[in-house]
């Protein structure tokens, strides 16, 4: 199996897009856990529900990468040129709408829920009172703790899953070098690399918010997102130059 250029510069981009992606407070990262992170007293508790969390970001990952790794092996020869300057100026097209109006695609919290970070930040404060009210109700009764322990986990699975599955901006690179690679491994290496940088971040991120909770809300500030999808940009815009140049010299 040979490696080349467009190999490697998809590793490391995939290597930071995956930092980028664990850090940016979206709906596909540390966002989600943050609810049943704060407040929460028992270390264990905490890994076990990022754990869940990110084991079912990586497996869609994987399979993403071996479907789409599969799908390259099967296009033509002769549309493979196309197919490559065709994904390449999608990506350029991409990486400026993330550079010029990074909020347009990815700022889904005012756009799509008509309010900010903060109100967010306030949303998992209240969580934090409820879970702990709710946590002390469900032990007044006697309920099994291991078994909501488990159902939690298998919902926070499902739920970085499908957050996988759904189009995030900082994957499509990714999905750009799938379809040029002809071949599953490649492919699904690079989604795999993507998979683990993404869990090193929220994971790091999680860790750092259930040590200190005041790093929640300098997170959550809508900088920070903006920030970070003009900097994928930015990436995005190198790799589809680079891959363009390749293909047409």
């Amino acid at each position: 199996m040979e490696f080349d250029s467009l190999f490697w510069i998809a590793f490391q981009s995939s290597l930071i897009l995956g930092l980028v992606h664990g850090v940016n407070p979206c709906g596909h990262s540390w966002l989600v856990l943050a609810p049943f992170v704060v407040g929460e007293k028992k270390g264990s508790k905490v890994t076990w529900l990022t754990i869940s969390f990110l084991s079912g970001t990586a497996l869609a990952c994987l399979i993403l990468g071996l479907t789409i790794g599969s799908v390259s092996t099967l296009i033509p020869e002769s549309m493979e040129f196309w197919v490559d300057v065709g994904t390449s100026v999608l990506l350029v097209a991409l990486g400026l709408i993330l550079l010029i109006k990074p909020n347009l695609i990815h700022h889904h919290h005012d756009e799509e829920h008509g309010h900010d970070h903060s109100h967010d930040v306030e949303h998992i404060h209240e969580h934090e009172h409820h879970h702990q009210h709710e946590h002390d109700h469900v032990h007044l009764h006697a309920h099994p703790k291991n078994e909501r322990r488990k159902l939690t986990g298998l919902a926070l699975f499902g739920i970085g899953f499908i957050n996988m599955i759904i189009p995030c901006p900082t994957v499509a690179i990714m999905y750009k070098y799938a379809l040029d690679s002809a071949s599953a491994w490649k492919a699904s290496f690079i989604f795999g690399v993507y998979a683990v940088s993404t869990a090193i971040a929220v994971g790091a991120v999680i860790y750092a918010i259930y040590h200190i909770r005041r790093l929640l809300e300098k997170l959550s500030q809508d900088w920070v997102e903006t920030a970070l999808m003009r900097g994928a940009g930015v990436l995005t815009i190198i790799f589809a130059g680079y891959s363009l140049t390749t293909s047409l010299t």
